[in-house]
């Protein structure tokens, strides 16, 4: 399920595309989060009749966390390539072993460590990743927007034990709404704009996929699955969202008609891709330590032909 949905990230930026330059980056959130919100309430309406105070904090917590992780990604990616943006957001799980230590006070395993360097090398060998480029400042509205994202990660496992989905992904959608609706009323009084909704239909082809596919269908399968799957798994499983960039954008792009920027697949990147997979697979404690069983297997067997 979540490499399903990881899969849909993946190709928004072909759809990200199709919204021109003079949309607000808040107006386009407050729509996508509304349209999101409006098909989840089709779906499970009885669920509201449930709603109590304390998914009403919980949704609020997240819908703070994922509105932050929006506004800095806003402010971020302003002349910033698609490739190294993806790439930087991607590199989030680097922050969730930190953040559930100053949390929680938990050590991270040592496949953990081993699985975080290992997609880290992955992530910057796809994209080409040139050390000079930290020397811009979106880049610190990325890692910040990374921070939010790890936080979020990390929420959502918390809450996601006992609650339903349903409820905190139409909640927080909601709240997501509100806010980048306030924003936006904000930003055109700040610019001095009215406020305006193009009518493209490559827009309104952007703003239903991500939608229903990103702002709902996501939301909700993230909640559910993260009551069986650990938060740094999941981040690793959201970072092979750049692999799946690499190898479908290209066509899906030409098959939709949208213009996107090519990426070109080298042994460089393969190598990185390598790297990922192997970082996603050893952090399942249980393969790393069937791997590490049958090592000391095999080595006690030499130690006692040896002997």
């Amino acid at each position: 399920m979540l490499i399903i949905i990881t899969f849909y990230t993946s190709i928004q930026y072909i759809f990200l595309a199709g919204v021109p330059e003079s949309v607000s980056g808040f107006a386009f959130i407050f729509i996508t989060s509304l349209v999101g919100f409006i098909i989840l309430l089709c779906v499970f309406f009885n669920e509201l009749f449930r709603v109590d105070k304390t998914y009403f904090f919980q949704c609020l917590i997240l819908a703070i966390e994922i509105f932050l992780f929006n506004v800095f990604l806003l402010f971020g990616v302003d002349g910033v390539e698609v490739t190294t943006v993806s790439g930087i957001v991607s590199s989030y799980f680097i922050f969730l072993p930190l953040i559930e230590f100053i949390l929680y006070k938990t050590k991270p395993q040592l496949n953990t460590i081993l699985a975080i360097v290992l997609a880290l090398f992955g992530v910057y060998m796809i994209i080409g990743f040139d050390v000079k480029s930290f020397l811009n400042k979106n880049i610190i509205f990325l890692l910040l927007a990374d921070i939010s994202m790890a936080l979020y990660i990390i929420t959502t496992g918390e809450y996601a034990r006992n609650a339903n989905p349903a409820i905190i992904s139409m909640g927080q959608l909601l709240f997501v709404s509100i806010f980048s609706f306030i924003s936006w009323i904000i930003e055109a009084r700040i610019k001095g704009v009215n406020i305006v909704i193009t009518k493209e239909p490559l827009f309104w082809g952007s703003v239903i996929f991500i939608g229903f596919f990103i702002r709902g269908l996501y939301t909700v399968i993230q909640v559910y699955a993260q009551r069986f799957v650990s938060n740094i798994n999941v981040s690793l499983v959201f970072a092979s969202e750049i692999i799946m960039t690499l190898f479908f954008s290209n066509h899906i792009s030409e098959f939709f008609g949208y213009e996107y920027v090519k990426s070109e697949i080298t042994v460089i990147k393969c190598i990185g891709v390598i790297l990922m997979i192997f970082a996603i697979c050893i952090c399942d404690s249980g393969i790393f330590n069937i791997i590490f069983k049958r090592i000391r297997t095999k080595y006690d067997n030499s130690a006692s032909n040896n002997s």
